[in-house]
């Protein structure tokens, strides 16, 4: 199944600073897994903040759908 992924805040770095691609991934795939697969491994990130599939926070453990858009965002920080 085919998936867009979009990278926001710091994370755009991760695709040579794009901020989406079209992906594949398997049937039943989970946020966390769709990440990996495209060379993000969430767990070794420190800035990494949340994902949200078609427009709501989820768990990164949230199974995804063909069509599915997955936003990554990074932690916000300031002052």
């Amino acid at each position: 199944m085919k998936i867009k992924i979009l990278l926001r805040g710091a994370l755009t770095k991760y695709f040579n600073g794009e901020k989406e691609r079209i992906v594949e991934v398997p049937d039943g795939c989970t946020a966390e897994e769709a990440l990996k697969l495209s060379g993000i491994d969430w767990t070794k990130i420190d800035n990494f903040g949340f994902v949200a599939v078609n427009g709501m926070r989820v768990m990164i453990t949230e199974k995804l759908k063909d069509g599915d858009e997955l936003k990554a965002y990074s932690k916000i920080s300031g002052g």
